[in-house]
């Protein structure tokens, strides 16, 4: 396993990750809003971690939620939620630009991609701890756990155009 990264499983084999900062407090999480994440975000925040913020990395993951948003963040002790533009489309909580530069980015060394994806926009995020990590999004397939290999794979998003978006995404 990678240091300070943590897996939260959540219901249906989803599942999301909590990066822990360098100074031991902070936590940042990422696509954890489906269905079994909050017993996780709650425990996390009881053993004293200050969730900076929850980044949504696609469309999915901020429509099929446990909770509204707003309770989302509650749970995570007021933590912002990010995600891309064309996917916020809640009026009732302000979902923040995960592609605009913040200093919450900063302090986790974390570089937002925008991506093209089959739900709408995926943002993949890089981040520059533990010699770099990356975070996909629904932006490539890789083999499940129960089966042998290593291999990854673009996603089909069902246009020409968004698989060629993502193909050069990748290349640089």
């Amino acid at each position: 396993m990678i240091p300070d990264t943590f897996i939260i499983k959540m219901e249906n084999g989803a599942q999301g990750y909590a990066i822990r900062h360098l100074n031991r407090q902070d936590m940042l999480l990422i696509d954890t809003t489906a269905a079994g994440a909050r017993e996780g975000i709650k425990h996390l925040v009881e053993e004293g971690y200050k969730i900076k913020g929850i980044l949504v990395t696609h469309k999915d993951a901020l429509q099929k939620t446990y909770a509204p948003l707003k309770s989302i963040s509650e749970d995570a002790g007021g933590a912002p939620i990010f995600s891309h533009p064309v996917n916020n489309t809640n009026s009732d909580f302000n979902v923040r630009d995960i592609n605009s530069k913040n200093d919450i980015f900063k302090h986790f060394s974390l570089i937002p991609l925008d991506f093209p994806s089959k739900s709408g926009e995926t943002a993949v995020l890089y981040s520059e701890i533990n010699e770099g990590m990356v975070f996909a999004g629904n932006t490539v397939e890789a083999t499940s756990y129960d089966n042998d290999g290593d291999d990854m794979n673009a996603t089909d998003t069902g246009s020409e155009n968004k698989n060629r978006g993502i193909a050069e995404n990748w290349r640089t």
